[in-house]
């Protein structure tokens, strides 16, 4: 089996750089460039609902989480799955184009703004927050709204 070393603290991969992995299919030796797999760890996973009463995002499967026409009052709650510390996780808001009311689970906390608690007729709102382990808090740090 080959030896898998570390790149030097002062180098970087170049688009020519490659890893060696062992297709079990064909039982052979595949190589597959460093810059093919950018993508994959860059790509963000979206779910997205239409309409709820309660919006619970699954963090083990989700970093942005979309809800497309909002028809009805509603409370975001504690997100389904394991938050690790620092991870992020954006929310997305938008009606149908009657204003609803939001509520929030005590798990999310406003630092530096304030959470809105209802939308506006077919405007986007953004969360964008950060999870923190010490204080078991989804920490909202930014909120967008669509003027």
């Amino acid at each position: 089996m080959p030896k898998i070393s570390a790149l030097p603290p002062d180098a970087s991969p170049t688009t020519d750089d490659y890893i060696v992995v062992l297709d079990m299919g064909s039982n052979t030796d595949k190589k597959v460039l460093l810059s093919s797999l950018v993508p994959l760890m860059t790509a963000k996973r979206t779910t997205s609902v239409t309409s709820s009463a309660t919006l619970t995002p699954n963090v083990d499967t989700t970093d942005i989480f979309c809800c497309t026409a909002l028809a009805v009052g509603t409370t975001l709650a504690t997100p389904a799955g394991t938050p690790i510390n620092g991870q992020g996780l954006v929310v997305r808001i938008k009606d149908n184009g009657g204003g609803q009311s939001i509520a929030y689970n005590a798990i999310y906390r406003a630092i530096g703004v304030t959470l809105p608690t209802t939308t506006t007729g077919g405007k986007v709102i953004y969360l964008g927050m950060i999870y923190n382990s010490q204080d078991a808090n989804w920490d909202v740090l930014a909120v967008g709204r669509q003027g």
